[in-house]
C-alpha cells in the first residue's frame, strides 16, 4: 500500500533589506541636451543625497539607461482634389528622452530609510523614488520551510497509516511545489509629489518623527508545499 500525502509550511518574516529604485527622466529637443541634462540631474541628486546622508555615489547601481527620440503622427488635411481619398500623415518628433534606472540596496534600517525619503523630498527636481522591502537570504528560509512541510506531511501520513492498520515505511517520492512567495513586503511610490507632504513640518527632526510614527513595512509571507509518497507494511 502507498500513501500519498501533502504538507505545507508558512511563515511571516520581517523584511531585512530595502531596495530604493530611483528613476531619472529628462526631456530636451536634441540628443546632446537630453544627455547633458539627464547626467546633470543624476549627479545633482546623488550629490545631494551624499551630502546629507551616509550613502555615497558608489552605492547607486545603474540597471538601465537610454536616450531615445519619440515621435507622434499628425493627420494632414488634403490641399489638392487628388489627395481627398489619401490618408495623409506626418511623423513629428517629440524630442529626446533621457532615462536612467538606478538602485540603492541596503540592510533594513528605518533611520537611514526615513532620512533618504526626507532628503529626497527637499531636492530640486527630485526623481521618482520607489521603495521595495525584501529578504536577503530567501533560499535559506525556503529550505527551513521545506523541512517543516515534510514533517507536516509525515505526521499526516503516519495518522492515516495507523488508521488503516499499517506501518509507515520509507518516503519513496517527493515533489516540491514552489509557489511564488509574496508580495515581497510592500512597495511604495515616494516620488517628490508624495514626499512633499512631509516637507511642511517645522524642522527636519519633526519630519523624521512624523514618518517614523506612521510608516511600517508589512511582513513578507513565504509558503512551501510538498507532496510525498510513502510505502507501508503490515
Amino acid at each position: 500500500m502507498q500513501i500519498f500525502m501533502n504538507g505545507s509550511a508558512k511563515r511571516d518574516y520581517a523584511p531585512d533589506e530595502i531596495v530604493a529604485s530611483v528613476n531619472f527622466n529628462y526631456h530636451a529637443d536634441t540628443y546632446d541636451d537630453a544627455l547633458k541634462g539627464g547626467v546633470a540631474a543624476v549627479k545633482a541628486y546623488i550629490d545631494g543625497i551624499s551630502a546629507d546622508t551616509d550613502f555615497t555615489a558608489d552605492d547607486f547601481k545603474t540597471h538601465a539607461y537610454s536616450v531615445h527620440e519619440q515621435f507622434h503622427t499628425n493627420r494632414l488635411q488634403p490641399t489638392h482634389p487628388e489627395d481627398l481619398d489619401k490618408n495623409l500623415e506626418k511623423r513629428v518628433s517629440d524630442g529626446f528622452f533621457f532615462n536612467q534606472y538606478a538602485e540603492l540596496r541596503f540592510d533594513y534600517n528605518k533611520d537611514r530609510l526615513i532620512k533618504l525619503m526626507v532628503i529626497s523630498s527637499k531636492l530640486k527636481d527630485a526623481p521618482r523614488l520607489n521603495l521595495h522591502f525584501g529578504l536577503k537570504d530567501v533560499e535559506e528560509k525556503k529550505r527551513e520551510l521545506i523541512a517543516e512541510a515534510y514533517e507536516d506531511a509525515k505526521k499526516k501520513a503516519e495518522a492515516l497509516a495507523a488508521a488503516a492498520g499499517k506501518n509507515l515505511r520509507d518516503c519513496v517520492r517527493v515533489e516540491i511545489d514552489t509557489p511564488p512567495f509574496g508580495p515581497r513586503g510592500m512597495e511604495g511610490d515616494f516620488g517628490i509629489e508624495r514626499c512633499a507632504k512631509f516637507a511642511g513640518a517645522p524642522d527636519f527632526d519633526d519630519e523624521i518623527k512624523n514618518i517614523d510614527e506612521t510608516f511600517k513595512p508589512d511582513d513578507i509571507t513565504i509558503t512551501k508545499m510538498i507532496n510525498c509518497v510513502w510505502e507501508t507494511s503490515n
